[in-house]
């Protein structure tokens, strides 16, 4: 099951900068990300030999935005931009931000994984 740590969205990137400095956890396995009522959650999974450490960070769902991991690990770049494409966040300091699985022509506002998603608002710009 692992570990769970709870950090303030502003303090995301420092808290990951200060995780992998310790040594103990230097692999994200992946970013995950869900909806639960007014705020999006953001869940860092970290591994190491011994288990995983997942970091879990919110922001509101009008406005969602978290600093980018990015310049403390490059690697969570894919990660990051599949985040902003399916649920709306956007990554301050990100190193690349071009949309990742969603097409050039999907529509602006529109997420996929956020629970108000309607397939027809994607019809309508076809």
């Amino acid at each position: 099951m692992g570990s769970w740590v709870d950090v303030d969205s502003p303090e995301i990137r420092n808290w990951v900068e200060g995780l992998i400095k310790s040594g103990k956890f230097r692999v994200l396995s992946t970013i995950t990300g869900y909806e639960e009522n007014d705020r999006l959650y953001i869940v860092y999974h970290f591994m190491n030999t011994e288990g995983e450490l997942n970091v879990r960070t919110s922001v509101p769902k009008e406005n969602p935005i978290l600093p980018s991991i990015t310049p403390v690990l490059p690697g969570g770049v894919l990660y990051e931009r599949e985040i902003q494409d399916l649920l709306g966040v956007k990554f301050e300091g990100i190193m690349d931000s071009r949309r990742l699985i969603l097409p050039e022509h999907w529509p602006e506002g529109v997420y996929p994984l956020r629970k108000d998603f309607q397939p027809e608002e994607v019809k309508s710009h076809e």
